[in-house]
């Protein structure tokens, strides 16, 4: 999230405070793909407890794919930097990520209905056209990131149940983006056969 007023001490506005991840993994080639996620208390300074659950989802020396390599890896340096107990493993997650982008931004890999985007909203439509389960139009209530940034901080103001509903949708959509990496991983894995 990106506050104009900051709520959390030591942070400044619009600085990038992650309160939320979604992890699609594989344990061994050929293995089933396996879910964990994280998504912070709204209200509350969120930077320690995604720094120790990332730690805990993501064993040292491990090969992590993001999109957007360089978003994640200053995410996490500024994490490291805050908290020096846990800055070798979170330096070690950052030395460890892939990026997913590479391979579309260096045209290696190109579909006209990309429209000249490398972004993940435009490449998954293009790759899996027909796939309902890969279509951010048809999450609720959350369907970019945007729409996570601006609702996450407001869950903490909301009725009970509508803080359930609100949670969920943001599980979802963060869900969705990683199983697209998946998803996008395996269509380049098979070109490359």
């Amino acid at each position: 999230m990106q506050l104009v007023i900051p709520q959390f001490p030591g942070t400044k506005p619009y600085q990038q405070i992650p309160f939320q991840y979604s992890l699609h993994y594989i344990e061994e080639p050929g293995g089933e793909v396996k879910h964990k996620e994280f998504l912070a208390e709204s209200g509350i300074d969120p930077r320690r407890a995604i720094a120790e659950s990332l730690c805990r989802d993501i064993p040292m020396h491990t090969c992590v794919t993001a999109y957007n390599r360089g978003f994640e890896c200053g995410r996490i340096k500024e994490l490291a930097a805050l908290f020096p107990d846990l800055a070798p493993h979170l330096l070690n997650i950052r030395s460890n990520i892939q990026d997913l982008l590479t391979p579309f931004q260096s045209g290696y890999y190109y579909n006209r209905a990309m429209g000249g985007s490398f972004s993940i909203k435009s490449v998954l439509p293009a790759i899996f056209p027909d796939d309902p389960a890969l279509d951010y139009h048809n999450l609720e209530g959350v369907h970019n990131g945007g729409e996570a940034m601006e609702l996450f901080p407001k869950i903490k103001d909301l009725p009970r149940e509508e803080q359930a509903i609100a949670r969920k949708n943001l599980l979802e959509y963060c869900k969705l983006d990683t199983y697209a990496m998946v998803k996008v991983w395996k269509e380049l894995v098979r070109v490359c056969k």
